[in-house]
């Protein structure tokens, strides 16, 4: 099997792509092996989502008292 250069591939794969970016496209070097569950890449610029820990999301806990409120009105709700 003879040994094509990336360039050549891309060429072919652009043409099965109807002229789109065969990457985008997801026919060559698909880019989903390195994203996050939300679609993010490592070092992305786009709001963290938490899932690679050199972005340093912040992840807070909801106030207790939003917990209780809630519990009461399925309370209410259910009686």
């Amino acid at each position: 099997m003879p040994h094509q250069t990336f360039a050549a591939r891309y060429r072919a794969t652009e043409r099965l792509a109807g002229g789109r970016c065969p990457i985008e496209a997801g026919l060559l070097c698909r880019l989903a092996d390195h994203e996050c569950r939300h679609g993010r890449l490592a070092f992305d610029r786009s709001a963290p989502c938490g899932c690679w820990p050199e972005e340093g999301a912040v992840v807070r806990a909801l106030p207790e008292g939003i917990s209780r409120s809630k519990r009461r009105q399925s309370e209410r709700v259910a009686a």
